[in-house]
């Protein structure tokens, strides 16, 4: 003990050097010395052991130095899996990324610590536990309460050792940094709760009230509400699911208790994100259900932020449904409670769901109000390594893309992957989504030039990691290959353009879209946006195969369903109507059905992007081979004539750089955002456009 002691004073000393701005390398060699002394041929657990009565600014960067040793990541996995250990540190949020890096460390080496997490809470707080415990007083049942009552005192004594080495008491944890868009209740700091009143409930002030639960069950309220948090933070939602509903169903079984409500509504806003994010549609629907009973309440006990941090994942679970309006309408809810008192982490994550379903009803000038500023405060507040600005730049991207700046897009999707490997390494669910977007944004781009090696690079590393991740019928999953089906066709177009035959490649898309298809049927049903576009996918290939018969099937298909669900004049409906009209046109010779299709698909496209929007050209040319073919030589000269300026316009455009959409660079408050928002007419008409080749390519939406 004697020799800890002097090893944690030379640690404190070490880093006090270094937070004076003295030679780094001091503290190195600190943090060397105790990982190297960790490196021994008996087992390294009883030493490990040891280090959590280090002060947790110590004990994290040591942990990090374990991390990166291959023979100790063993022993690390037995330490961190530990509930009262791991407590100690997800309460430290100031060291956030770093934690999240080890938990990826080890998680990378197939250290299944996530799981060991989840399964811990489980066995220590699940209601059957609980119930049978007290309806049957065997031995096995009062050895579990034993187990949970030596557990508890081992974490309140690890925090107590923590707190004393550090020299501070616990209410100096800090709590900001819970999940990347979950946040609410836990959102400031503990030492700020009482400076603050009315503008969050605060876990440990809330906690303060709970003089009439018991120890146990107040445990499980912090540590679910943290643990779960953490886990969808770092990527690996099952876990969190599986934490969350743990406490959700403890949380319906205790008896009435002061902030119940808001206890209840922060748990269940954190399990919806968890669920929808992971595509688990049947239990997000579930969640849903019990936040909405709750609702009425909302105004009379629930703060503002937790109300549209709630709005925000309902907007979410609509979002990943392809339900737009929906998804809209509660975005809108959400910011009607954002107010300034609110916490940055949810200012940026209401801003940014609500950007993305201004997006897909292509409201793009409130879209890039709303975007632009949840970008602006993740980079200030949080800093250009932050997971939180990463979130705002895959958001900016899908915005980029879907107004045409399709170069901007790929550069912001680089950053923003570039952030999250660097906090999660290769093998995460995070990364994987970011390699996806990066691909598709990366086929948009390549479609003029034909050269996808980019595009296939990152689709094949979404793909790989999915694998590993998820089951082989995911929605996730089938999200990847989708886009892989769309690179692999255009490789076999280019390839059969040059004399060769892949016949191969093609077989391999359809098998790809026709998997991503029936998991949209099974989850969706055939009444669904995305499920339209599956079908249009599907008849894009049939076209490329030669099967215009089922091609055309495929699109009348996805026009009767957008039509139904979207309207009329919508960019979706015209998407497919443009594909339609060029089947019709260049295979089928039906010119007249052609010549209808592509002004309908002109129509949309100029009401909702203007005269300048790249799919414009592909529905141009159209017409003009239609009424070339026609012997229609007026109407072919009118055409010709207006692809002509249409191609003048948007040179003058590329070579200017110019955007319809330029970052705002202004930092509005939250006032001004909303006064903004809810006063500016919506000006969707602008000469901006989707993705490149409106009659070629798929929706970007659709990623």
């Amino acid at each position: 003990m004697a020799a800890h002691q002097q090893l944690l004073a030379l640690m404190s000393s070490a880093s006090g050097h270094n937070n004076n701005n003295s030679p780094e390398p001091l503290y190195d060699l600190a943090l060397n010395a105790v990982v190297n002394s960790l490196d021994c041929k008996v087992p390294a657990l009883g030493r490990i052991s040891k280090l959590p009565e280090l002060p947790r600014n110590l004990l994290i960067d040591v942990y990090e130095r374990i991390s990166q040793r291959d023979d100790l990541k063993d022993s690390l996995l037995e330490e961190l899996s530990k509930l009262r250990v791991f407590r100690c540190l997800v309460r430290f949020t100031s060291a956030r990324n770093q934690l999240l890096r080890i938990v990826a460390s080890l998680m990378a080496s197939n250290k299944s610590l996530t799981r060991r997490l989840s399964e811990a809470y489980e066995v220590l707080f699940s209601v059957p536990q609980i119930e049978q415990s007290e309806q049957v007083g065997d031995s096995s049942h009062k050895l579990d309460k034993e187990l949970f009552s030596d557990e508890y005192s081992k974490m309140q004594i690890t925090e107590q050792q923590q707190n004393a080495a550090a020299g501070c008491s616990s209410s100096s944890d800090t709590s900001s940094s819970l999940p990347a868009s979950t946040t609410t209740s836990s959102e400031i700091d503990d030492h700020q709760h009482s400076q603050l009143p009315n503008v969050t409930v605060e876990l440990a002030h809330l906690l303060d009230d709970l003089d009439d639960l018991d120890d146990q069950d107040a445990l499980a309220i912090d540590l679910g509400l943290r643990l779960g948090s953490f886990l969808s933070e770092a990527g690996w939602m099952q876990e969190s699911i599986s934490v969350l509903s743990c406490l959700n169903e403890r949380l319906k079984r205790m008896p009435p208790f002061k902030n119940m409500l808001v206890t209840r509504v922060d748990c269940l806003q954190r399990l919806l994100y968890a669920e929808s994010s992971h595509c688990n549609f049947k239990l997000a629907q579930q969640t849903y259900a019990e936040l909405i009973k709750l609702a009425p309440m909302f105004d009379r006990q629930v703060p503002s932020p937790l109300i549209a941090m709630a709005y925000t994942q309902i907007s979410s679970m609509y979002f990943a449904r392809n339900e737009y309006n929906n998804s809209h309408m509660w975005s809108v809810k959400a910011l009607h409670h954002l107010h300034v008192s609110a916490p940055t982490r949810v200012a940026i994550d209401v801003l940014r769901q609500a950007a993305k379903a201004c997006v897909v009803k292509r409201d793009f000038a409130r879209a890039n109000l709303l975007i632009c500023q949840a970008v602006r405060r993740a980079r200030e507040h949080f800093g250009p390594t932050h997971q939180k600005y990463g979130d705002a730049l895959l958001d900016y991207g899908f915005f980029l893309l879907n107004v045409d700046s399709v170069f901007q897009s790929v550069n912001v999707y680089k950053e923003a992957l570039a952030v999250r490997r660097g906090i999660f390494g290769n093998m995460n669910f995070h990364v994987a989504i970011a390699h996806e977007d990066l691909s598709y944004a990366y086929y948009v781009h390549e479609y003029s030039t034909g050269d996808f090696s980019c595009a296939q690079d990152h689709v094949d590393k979404a793909v790989n990691i999915m694998k590993n991740l998820v089951p082989s019928n995911h929605l996730m999953l089938a999200s990847a290959k989708r886009v892989k089906a769309l690179l692999l066709e255009e490789i076999a177009l280019d390839k059969i353009a040059d004399g060769m035959d892949e016949e191969d490649l093609l077989l391999q898309s359809e098998e790809l879209h026709n998997f991503a298809l029936q998991l949209s049927l099974e989850v969706f049903g055939e009444v669904n946006v995305q499920t339209a576009k599956h079908y249009g996918n599907l008849g894009r290939l049939y076209q490329t195969m030669n099967r215009f018969d089922e091609a055309e099937r495929m699109h009348q298909k996805a026009i009767k369903i957008k039509t139904d669900l979207l309207g009329p004049y919508d960019y979706e409906v015209g998407l497919s109507i443009g594909h339609l009209a060029s089947l019709y046109n260049y295979q089928m010779k039906k010119f007249r059905q052609a010549e209808d299709l592509y002004l309908r698909s002109i129509d949309i496209s100029l009401r909702l992007f203007g005269s300048t929007y790249s799919g414009l050209e592909y529905d141009y040319l159209g017409l003009c081979h239609v009424y070339e073919t026609l012997h229609e030589f007026e109407k072919y000269l009118r055409y010709a004539h207006i692809l002509e300026n249409w191609q003048l316009l948007r040179g003058q455009n590329l070579t200017q750089n110019k955007s319809s959409y330029p970052a705002i660079e202004e930092d509005y408050s939250i006032d001004l955002v909303k006064a903004k928002f809810f006063t500016e007419n919506s000006n969707t008409h602008k000469n901006v456009g989707g993705a490149s080749s409106s009659s070629t390519l798929p929706s970007t939406s659709a990623n």
